[in-house]
């Protein structure tokens, strides 16, 4: 957790932005390569502004001081995105795309609740200890 930015660091939303950025390139790159879509500008618009709110939502808890869940939550988003990945290499008839994404939600708000949780232990501990 040394390679964070402590809390209320501007260099917060320098990682929010390389953040949403590598996340909209993932999302973009599922699309038009795995998949084999053509490029469509709304449907890349629509992931940019996905991968915008998610990363707003997780650095900013992170500015906060919420680490533990900007790593579990991270963690869910990198396990999500291979097994995302990994779908669409299975014959599912058309489904493939869409149990992916699910798949890639499933893990990604998993490792959110969990982040949650290890973070409301974490305080607890912290203020019973002082």
């Amino acid at each position: 957790m040394k390679l964070m930015p402590p809390a209320k660091d501007n260099r917060w939303f320098l990682v929010m932005a390389a953040y949403g950025f590598i996340l909209w390139l993932l999302l973009g790159l599922y699309r038009l390569v795995l998949l084999g879509q053509p490029a469509d500008t709304g449907v890349l618009l629509r992931f940019a502004l996905f991968a915008l709110v998610v990363s707003g939502i997780l650095n900013g808890l992170g500015w906060l001081g919420a680490r533990l869940l900007w790593i579990f939550t991270t963690a869910g988003i990198i396990f999500g995105l291979v097994l995302m990945y990994l779908y669409s290499y299975r014959d599912m008839s058309g489904w493939g795309d869409l149990a992916g994404f699910m798949t890639f939600m499933v893990f990604m708000l998993g490792g959110f609740t969990v982040g949650l949780v290890a973070e409301a232990i974490y305080r607890v501990i912290k203020g019973k200890r002082g």
